[in-house]
């Protein structure tokens, strides 16, 4: 997926789209940026038609409608998804940046042109001037002092646009952050895990990297027995224990469920066992009770797997090498790391 407009035009498009999706309470995240950019393009007639009956009939755009038609028409679901949503994400982010930096420029421009203006125009009202020349001048002043008064004017507006702007780039990020993120948790989700581990393998090849896999044991039975709103404190308990022990070059995310990994960058498998033994000791110690009752409960114990990439191996093979260890510990008894072979 491409866009060639210029600067001029894709800010003419965008500033059409932010207003429409504001219009009809559409969440301003990058995937419907993309939706309505597009929409004003008018490159894709069937996306525009199936968009103009969806706000007839809705009034809105329902989330899950927006993403089958921007995979429909736009992204067309195939092996460059993720790719493609960045690739925009970045686009856009130049397109904004961009338009906030001419806007500066064309400000400060006009504001040098005006100031060398006023000087000619005192320059001349300082010379002996016939009455001919004293009436052009007298028209150049008013005429100057128009320019200014519409100067003034497009300053107002070139500020509320740089205020737009940077409130635009801000929800960008923000709904970047939020696509990236698990809800419940605030660890990074998978699609980080695996954009990160891309990216590491393309440009540090020659570096180690190390799998963890980590996994609640006897999460169900937790469920069963305390509810799901303690099963989902627990969740946020390893959460935060993940983000307080694991710091760069290590990323934890939640891999789902109960199951969560730490991707570990330039480290080898022996360092990566060493971090999951202090994981398991620090969440078997944890103390936890439910706060409605005051019931103790016994701690919860997590199994782990251990696996180091060998000569840059895909990322599926990777993670199923590190489940099986995880699976091996489960076997021998949980709460316990097994490396894998």
């Amino acid at each position: 997926m491409i866009f060639t407009e210029d600067a001029n035009t894709a800010a003419a498009f965008l500033r059409k789209a932010v207003p429409k999706m504001i219009e009809h309470n559409i969440v301003p995240n990058p995937f419907n940026f993309t939706l309505w950019y597009s929409y004003y393009t008018e490159r894709f007639p069937e996306l525009n038609r199936e968009l103009d009956y969806i706000l007839d009939r809705f009034k809105t755009c329902p989330p899950e409608m927006s993403e089958t038609l921007l995979l429909k028409y736009i992204i067309k679901k195939d092996d460059t998804e993720h790719k493609d949503r960045d690739a925009f994400q970045i686009a856009i982010d130049a397109l904004l940046e961009d338009l906030s930096e001419n806007i500066g420029q064309a400000a400060a421009q006009s504001n040098i042109y005006l100031s060398a203006l006023g000087d000619n125009v005192a320059g001349l009202s300082d010379a002996n001037l016939d009455e001919n020349h004293v009436q052009i001048l007298g028209e150049l002043t008013e005429n100057a002092n128009s320019l200014c008064q519409l100067n003034d004017a497009l300053q107002v507006k070139m500020s509320s646009a740089q205020t737009e702007i940077e409130s635009l780039k801000k929800q960008l990020q923000e709904s970047v952050e939020e696509a990236n993120t698990d809800a419940l948790t605030g660890l990074s989700n998978r699609r980080l895990f695996e954009s990160v581990y891309q990216k590491f393998v393309e440009e540090e090849a020659e570096l180690e990297i190390s799998l963890i896999m980590m996994d609640i044991d006897k999460f169900k039975v937790f469920n069963d027995t305390h509810g799901h709103l303690m099963g989902d404190q627990v969740l946020k308990l390893v959460g935060k224990l993940l983000k307080a022990e694991c710091k760069k070059p290590i990323i934890p995310v939640r891999f789902g469920g109960e199951e969560f990994a730490l991707l570990c960058l330039g480290v080898n498998v022996q360092e990566a066992k060493e971090v999951a033994e202090k994981l398991r000791a620090r969440l078997s110690s944890i103390a936890l009770s439910n706060k409605r009752t005051g019931e103790k409960i016994s701690p919860v114990t997590a199994s782990f797997g251990v696996a180091f990439s060998k000569d840059i191996e895909l990322l599926p093979e990777l993670i199923d090498r590190a489940d099986k260890a995880l699976y091996q510990a489960k076997e021998n008894g949980r709460n316990r790391v097994q490396v894998a072979a």
